[in-house]
C-alpha cells in the first residue's frame, strides 16, 4: 500500500506526549530492603464509570477470595529478587514495626467492546479491556518510587447468547487469572516484578498532557452516536498505558483536570502491614518534563455492497502525536499516522461488534505501533513502511504518514534518548 493522505481537510498537525523519569529516586531509596505492604486494588472513581469493575470488587472466587485478596497472594508468591523488594506483608512483625513502602493498583477505566454472538458455535465472544495504574511508593516520604501503566485485554468466547450478567466475572478473571493472555495477575508477575527498581535511574518524566481532536471528530462521532469528550479521555488513558507498556517505563497518570490529583488521593486507602488498620497518606504526582499530545484528525467509515445481507466496510482514521518539552515548549517529535481497517458487516445481524467500538479498537491498534516503536527499531521501520495485519474476518494497516524518513528517524531517536535508564 502506498503512503496514505487521510480524508481531504483533516490531515494537518495532532499531538501525543509523554512519559515519566524516575530521576526523582535518591540514592536513599534506591535500594528497597524493607517489606512493602500491598495497599489494595481501588476503583478512581471521578474518572470514568465503571460499574462492572464495581461488581467484579465484591465476588469471591471458588476459594472464597475477593480481588484483593487474590491479588496480595499473587504478590507474596512472586520472587521480588531483581528488584529487592519484599512485597510479603510482614503480618507477624511487631506492631511497632512500620512498613515504609507499598504497592496499589487503581483502575481508572473499563472498557466492554462488544458481545458477538455465533450461532454456529452456540457461543458469545466477550471483548473487554480494564485500564490501569500499579504504584510502588514511599509511605514515610509520601512519594511515588515508580507507576506503571497496566491492561488487562479479554477476548475470549463463552458458551451461550450475550449475557451483560456475564461481565462481572469476566473481570475478575481478568484481573486475577495468571494462566492467561491479558490477565493484569500476569502482568504483575511477569512485567511489574523484574523491573530493577534497585537502580538508580537517569531520563525524564513523561505524561499524557492533553488530547485534542479537529472539527472533523465532532461530526464523525454523531453519526455513530458516541460522546466526544468521553472519547478523548478514553483515549488520554490509553495512551498512558499504551507508552509505559509499550517502552517498559514508569508513566505519570494521565489527569482529566488540575483537581484529579487530589481526588486519586482521596480515593486511596493504604492498608498497613498488619492488615487491619488504615493509613491515609498523600501521593503527590511529580510535574512532566516531557508531554505527550495526542491530536484527533477524526475517522470515516465508507460501506460497499457485496451481497443482499452484507457490506463491505472500511474505517480509516489519522492522529498525530508529539513530544514536548515542558520547560521551554520545544517539540522534539511530531508525526501523523494513517490507518485502516477492512471488515464486513451484516445489517440485519442482531449481535455484531458495534462500530464506536471498532474506533477504540482501531486508535488502540495503531498507538500500540507507535510507541513500539520507541524502543523497537524493527517496528519503527515497519511502521514506515506499512505494517499490514490479517485475519479471516478483518484486514488493518498502520503506516507513519511522512515520506521524511531521516526526521521520522531522527525524531523516535531523540524520545529514546530522554527514556529512564539504569546508571
Amino acid at each position: 500500500m502506498k503512503r496514505r493522505h487521510f480524508i481531504a481537510g483533516a490531515s494537518s498537525g495532532m499531538t501525543v506526549a509523554s512519559l515519566s523519569k524516575l530521576g526523582w529516586i535518591t540514592p536513599a531509596l534506591a535500594r528497597l530492603r524493607q517489606p512493602v505492604t500491598w495497599g489494595g486494588a481501588y476503583l478512581q472513581s471521578d474518572s470514568m464509570p465503571m460499574p462492572v469493575l464495581n461488581q467484579a470488587m465484591i465476588m469471591r472466587n471458588t476459594d472464597n477470595q475477593n480481588i484483593n485478596q487474590v491479588l496480595l497472594e499473587t504478590i507474596r508468591g512472586i520472587n521480588w529478587a531483581e528488584t529487592n523488594i519484599d512485597l510479603a506483608a510482614a503480618i507477624d512483625q511487631d506492631v511497632s514495626t512500620t512498613t515504609e513502602y507499598g504497592m496499589v493498583l487503581v483502575f481508572v477505566a473499563e472498557q466492554s467492546l462488544g458481545q458477538v454472538y455465533f450461532p454456529d458455535n452456540q457461543e458469545t465472544l466477550y471483548i473487554a479491556r480494564l485500564v490501569g495504574y500499579n504504584m510502588v511508593y514511599n509511605i514515610a516520604k509520601r512519594k511515588i518510587i515508580a507507576n506503571f501503566g497496566i491492561r488487562g485485554r479479554y477476548y475470549h468466547a463463552l458458551p451461550g447468547k450475550p449475557n451483560n450478567a456475564a461481565l462481572p466475572e469476566i473481570y475478575f478473571d481478568l484481573i486475577t487469572n495468571q494462566h492467561r493472555e491479558g490477565s493484569i495477575a500476569k502482568s504483575m508477575t511477569e512485567e511489574i516484578s523484574q523491573y530493577p527498581f534497585s537502580n538508580r535511574y537517569g531520563g525524564k518524566q513523561f505524561k499524557v498532557t492533553s488530547v485534542q481532536a479537529k472539527p472533523l471528530v465532532a461530526s464523525a462521532v454523531k453519526k455513530i452516536d458516541m460522546d466526544a469528550d468521553f472519547f478523548r479521555e478514553q483515549i488520554g488513558y490509553l495512551a498512558t498505558v499504551c507508552f509505559s507498556e509499550k517502552t517498559a517505563v514508569p508513566v505519570i497518570p494521565y489527569t482529566k483536570t488540575a483537581a484529579l490529583n487530589k481526588n486519586l488521593v482521596q480515593e486511596m486507602r493504604i492498608t498497613a502491614f498488619d492488615g487491619n488498620s488504615a493509613l491515609n497518606t498523600s501521593l503527590p504526582l511529580p510535574d512532566p518534563e516531557i508531554g505527550i499530545n495526542v491530536i484527533l484528525d477524526g475517522w470515516n467509515f465508507s460501506e460497499t455492497p457485496v451481497s443482499d445481507q452484507r457490506n463491505q466496510v472500511s474505517l480509516t482514521l489519522s492522529l498525530t502525536v508529539t513530544f514536548e518539552k515542558q520547560n521551554n515548549g520545544e517539540v522534539i517529535f511530531s508525526q501523523q499516522f494513517f490507518a485502516q481497517k477492512d471488515f464486513y458487516e451484516i445489517p440485519l445481524a442482531k449481535y455484531a461488534l458495534s462500530r464506536d467500538a471498532r474506533v477504540y479498537i482501531l486508535h488502540e491498534e495503531c498507538i500500540d505501533h507507535i510507541f513500539a516503536g520507541i524502543s523497537d527499531a524493527t517496528i519503527r521501520s515497519a511502521l514506515y513502511e506499512g505494517i499490514e495485519l490479517k485475519t479471516q474476518s478483518e484486514a488493518t494497516f498502520v503506516q507513519a504518514v511522512t515520506d521524511d524518513k531521516k526526521t521520522y528517524n531522527n525524531e523516535y531517536e531523540s524520545i529514546s534518548e530522554y527514556l529512564p535508564y539504569s546508571m
